[in-house]
């Protein structure tokens, strides 16, 4: 074999060996194909990013063609920041995004042409946070925040917090097309600083000792307003009282015999509850005892006076009855 064929097989078989490189785009990634040149290859061919989007797996790259890919996984980052209100306060709170690059074909060309990929040819999401995501958080904290006072922002912290979620995603549409997709936004852990926590904290204390001593002032209340429906009570039940002493007086002033009658009526009771309580057994009252009506004053004129009945104690419990009267 001669110079000329030595040389050409070597041309090729360098060719060949050099010629069959490939490149590898990850699980949750896209890519697509970057083109170079060089000697070996004459200087031709394609060079720059070409072709379709690439999903996960493994292609041909020739000599000096690369594979460059997009992280396209969902990450959550946590951003602590500090916002300054309009009095001078600083505030501390923790902001949760949930995000991922925008890896429609759009999405992953121009993340390619504008983020530089790291020493594996990858656009990681953390570059595409930090590049994208994290200004605009910061930017919707600061508009927001800056035009309260300390103790607003301490009166309306929901209210606020929401404000900076809704401005957050409405910079992330509207600037960041075709970049970053932002998920989820979430906030919390709003740090006031610590004399504002000491002063809530009395605050706080004031306000429950406030609401106790009202309860205890409106619990004074309405025990003396107890105490005077009793009193007005009690003074109705004496005036009810009185008003029925007074009727039955008068009754008995017209009626007098009615006390000997309602006595007549009650003996009965009286003996059977003594027999049961005392075991004892108690005779009937004299039959003797009779009680005349009272007669009118024009009736008692016209007539004799007549022996007034001479009424009998009742029997003591345990003695015997006495003898009738004899004829």
């Amino acid at each position: 074999m001669n110079v000329e064929s030595r040389v050409l097989a070597m041309v090729v078989s360098i060719l060949f060996v050099g010629g069959c490189g490939t490149g590898e785009i990850a699980q949750a990634n896209l890519g697509r194909m970057f083109g170079g040149t060089g000697m070996l290859a004459f200087y031709a061919g394609k060079t720059g990013f070409y072709g379709p989007v690439l999903g996960p797996g493994t292609y041909f790259t020739g000599t000096y063609n690369e594979v460059h890919g997009v992280e396209c996984s969902t990450s959550t980052m946590r951003e602590p920041l500090n916002a300054l209100t309009k009095d001078g306060v600083q505030f501390g709170l923790n902001i949760y995004v949930r995000f991922s690059a925008d890896c429609s074909d759009s999405g992953v060309a121009t993340l390619l042409a504008n983020l530089p990929p790291d020493e594996h040819k990858i656009v990681t999401a953390m570059r595409v946070y930090q590049t994208y995501v994290q200004p605009a958080v910061g930017e919707a904290v600061r508009e927001v925040v800056s035009p309260y006072r300390a103790n607003d922002i301490n009166d309306k912290r929901e209210e606020i917090l929401g404000l900076i979620r809704k401005r957050f995603i409405e910079i992330i549409a509207h600037r960041e097309k075709n970049l970053a997709v932002v998920y989820e936004v979430n906030l919390s852990n709003l740090d006031f600083p610590d004399e504002m926590d000491t002063a809530n904290t009395d605050r706080a204390v004031q306000a429950i000792l406030r609401d106790k001593a009202i309860a205890e002032r409106e619990k004074v209340t309405a025990e003396i307003q107890t105490m005077s429906m009793r009193r007005d009570l009690s003074e109705k039940e004496g005036e009810s009282q009185a008003i029925r002493i007074e009727r039955i007086g008068e009754a008995l002033r017209h009626y007098p015999e009615f006390l000997q009658f309602d006595l007549q009526a009650k003996m009965p009771e009286i003996y059977r509850q003594a027999g049961v309580d005392g075991n004892l057994v108690i005779a009937a009252p004299n039959p003797s005892v009779v009680v005349s009506p009272v007669r009118t004053d024009a009736s008692n004129a016209a007539q004799p006076a007549a022996k007034k009945p001479v009424a009998v104690p009742a029997p003591r419990p345990g003695t015997p009855a006495p003898p009738p009267d004899q004829p």
